[in-house]
């Protein structure tokens, strides 16, 4: 998938090509990544997604944002699983896992909350992926436990992100959509 988003907002921040690359290059040096490990990075919607929220927003300093977002995602992704992994506690409130993604001091709280959703819905999408092999391997998994209802879950999201349309963001919509049906 090629990545092209191109993000304009007040304080004429961007996203571009260039800046995922750079992104990506860092992140993969910084965390010692494989070269596999850096082309899964680069092919990845959902960390192209953390990393485009704050421009989306138009936040003061997306760049600082979008680099803290994605070692944030990096770190559960690389390790750390014995404390970010989904635990009962975090049944209560679905956005709860992605409390620390959502740390945005300013910028439109609309289009944070819309994408707050689609990543929610990327992570209920994993967990139904992975539902039966994680009951396999005893890893606490909410749909797998039965706790979370699948379907009105991902009913709820996608109404809900239904509602607002943010093209810097929702190029990931249909590659999403097209991984629920």
């Amino acid at each position: 998938m090629s990545f092209s988003v191109a993000v304009q907002n007040d304080s004429s921040a961007s996203f571009l090509l260039n800046d995922w690359n750079y992104y990506v290059n860092e992140t993969s040096r910084v965390f010692r990544l494989t070269e596999e490990e850096a082309n899964k990075l680069k092919s990845s919607s959902t960390a192209k997604l953390i990393a485009v929220i704050p421009f989306a927003a138009g936040c003061s300093d997306p760049e600082r944002l979008a680099i803290s977002h994605l070692c944030l995602y990096m770190a559960e992704k690389q390790g750390f699983q014995r404390y970010c992994a989904h635990v009962p506690s975090d049944d209560t409130d679905l956005m709860k896992r992605l409390e620390l993604l959502a740390n945005f001091p300013d910028g439109d709280k609309e289009v944070i909350n819309h994408s707050m959703k689609i990543l929610a819905l990327i992570m209920i999408n994993g967990y139904k992926k992975s539902a039966v092999k994680d009951s396999a391997e005893d890893i606490y998994n909410p749909i797998a436990s039965g706790k979370w209802d699948y379907r009105t879950m991902k009913n709820q999201l996608i109404w809900e992100i239904n509602k607002k349309y943010v093209p810097e963001t929702d190029w990931i919509l249909p590659e999403i959509y097209d991984g629920l049906w």
